[in-house]
């Protein structure tokens, strides 16, 4: 599996978790196989005002290779300052999130919040895009509502501002983490772009993982 300029060993990635992929975590994911690790979600605003506690967890290690780091907020300038700032620091792929739905991100106007403000989401990618040259993702939800069309629309503008990939998590704002994952919608996301598209969600052993890559071999 390739992400712009990055190459993965497999196509097993690990979700960024909030308070559980540090890089302990991170490591050992590895060493089980994963092919891409990916950091806790990590304030743009914490990474700019440079705040101690934020910048620790950027913490990384060369065993873990290629690393993605995730980001969250809802201003272009902030974002694109943040961006430059994990890109130097030795990050392979800069992941933007578009799916926490807590409520303190939320309010922010990031997270999930942002498939609600397409245009700010377009703003946002033009600059962080135009700031780094490392691959740069997005992870998404279904959108506000079960249809999924959010979803569709977001995919399709981050491909025009330059994303590398999208990941898509397929349940509502809403659910949180209730309910079932709509895997169809991650097929329906990748129909509609050429970018590489991760399926993420009620994935709880191998067998799940071989499951979705069985019933959609098309994600890539």
């Amino acid at each position: 599996m390739k992400i712009g300029t990055v190459t993965l060993d497999n196509n097993v990635i690990l979700a960024p978790l909030a308070g559980i992929t540090n890089l302990p975590f991170r490591l050992m994911a590895k060493q089980a196989g994963c092919g891409l690790v990916c950091s806790e979600m990590v304030s743009s605003h914490g990474l700019v005002y440079k705040s101690g506690k934020t910048e620790q967890m950027l913490d990384s290690a060369a065993e873990e290779k290629p690393l993605s780091v995730q980001i969250f907020g809802a201003r272009p300038d902030i974002m694109a300052e943040a961006a430059a700032m994990v890109e130097a620091m030795g990050a392979d792929i800069l992941d933007i999130n578009f799916g926490c739905a807590v409520r303190k991100v939320v309010k922010t106007g990031s997270g999930v919040a942002l498939m609600n403000t397409p245009e700010i989401a377009q703003a946002l990618l033009k600059a962080v895009r135009k700031t780094i040259r490392i691959p740069l993702t997005i992870k998404i939800r279904s959108g506000w509502d079960a249809s999924g069309e959010q979803a569709l629309h977001i995919a399709r503008i981050a491909e025009d501002c330059g994303v590398d990939a999208v990941a898509v998590h397929p349940r509502t704002a809403r659910q949180l983490f209730s309910g079932r994952a709509d895997w169809s919608i991650i097929a329906a996301v990748k129909e509609k772009v050429a970018i590489p598209v991760i399926g993420n969600g009620d994935i709880f052993s191998a067998g799940d993982a071989v499951n979705m890559l069985r019933k959609y071999r098309h994600f890539r």
